[in-house]
């Protein structure tokens, strides 16, 4: 299994609601990848050489209060943001060995979906959707430790190529984003007698938005899984952590601002008013059910948000699907004979 897998989720903007939510990323912005998508995943072990298979996806929901900003209007209640998500992705364990470790190589392409919905004082019921291709992510190296007894150790580089359509004031009114994501990350994994007990750490660092100008601040994720087979199916708790450990910067110039809106800015205007971008935070909890098909596994994961902070919306429930088998290695056969589909058969 690899924790490489990334959904380049973010939040896409509701145009009526969100142009104005106190966030903690310029608006439209948020964590690249969706904390918790390496829930369940071994990230330290990569698997035996071979090509493999992965679809992740998963689906929540949020909320936005009225009254997160005065430009939005006081009063009760709040709008719904339903996000979905899913990523294809192909991983290489290649038979190659650096510094003893196995080397192993990623490329995703995520989509999202994004709908929001519900009353906003003084403009009715608004109702948005939009999504797409996200940016397309890649890992040109990751390397898998095998220390023996049950322990591995995992690390490499992630990156997402600003390569998805970017439009709007600053470029995040679509699915992409015009900026690349450069993503160190480390695992550790203990596998023994059915137990997967693995946290991985992975670490976002951005360039400036060429729209806004605009530098997110840097982010820490870190993902946990403490699981048990019971023969072919497995079971445990899941958990996520993601914050911002630098505040972002920086945007467009005032004379831009002051014809287009004070969206880009993450720097105080004249008097302070709308530094917004202060430093976003979350975390959630809950569990996995998996079954093991032998080729690979099929598992929905469940979890709610227990903390959220700085990006307007309040998180809330989600489902996660993961669907992992591998397609070929020499030993394979046939290698590409509908591997999931026959070893249920079996």
């Amino acid at each position: 299994m690899h924790a490489l897998l990334r959904s380049a989720l973010c939040a896409l903007p509701l145009t009526l609601v969100m142009n104005s939510a106190v966030v903690a990323f310029e608006r439209g912005a948020s964590f690249t990848i969706l904390p918790g998508t390496t829930m369940g995943l071994p990230y330290a072990y990569t698997g035996t050489p071979g090509v493999y298979f992965y679809s992740l996806g998963n689906y929540g929901t949020g909320s936005i209060a009225h009254d997160v900003q005065p430009n939005i209007g006081k009063g009760p209640g709040s709008v719904n943001i339903d996000v979905a998500d899913e990523i294809p992705a192909f991983v290489w364990t290649t038979p190659y060995k650096i510094f003893g470790a196995t080397y192993a190589v990623l490329l995703a392409q995520p989509i999202a979906a994004v709908s929001g919905y519900g009353p906003v004082p003084g403009a009715g019921y608004v109702r948005s959707q939009g999504g797409g291709f996200r940016n397309t992510f890649m890992s040109p190296i990751t390397l898998s430790w095998d220390l023996g007894n049950g322990f591995h150790i995992g690390s490499g580089f992630n990156m997402a190529v600003p390569d998805a359509r970017t439009t709007g004031i600053n470029g995040l009114d679509s699915a992409g984003q015009p900026y690349w994501t450069l993503e160190p990350n480390i695992g550790i994994s203990y596998l023994h007698d059915g137990f997967d007990l693995s946290a991985t750490m992975l670490y976002d660092i951005y360039t400036r938005n060429t729209y806004s100008n605009v530098l997110d601040g840097q982010a820490m994720m870190i993902d946990f899984t403490a699981t048990k087979k019971f023969q072919h199916i497995e079971i445990g708790p899941v958990g996520y952590l993601a914050f911002q450990t630098t505040r972002d910067s920086g945007g467009n110039p005032l004379g831009f601002l002051t014809s287009n809106g004070a969206v880009n800015s993450c720097e105080p205007e004249p008097g302070g008013i709308f530094n917004s971008c202060v430093r976003a935070a979350k975390a959630g909890v809950g569990g996995k059910l998996g079954y093991d098909f032998g080729r690979g596994e099929i598992a929905v994961l469940a979890t709610q948000s227990v903390y959220h902070h700085g990006q307007g919306a309040t998180d809330g429930w989600r489902i996660w699907t993961q669907l992992s088998f591998k397609l070929y290695d020499d030993k394979l056969s046939p290698p590409l004979a509908a591997p999931f589909v026959d070893s249920l058969l079996k």
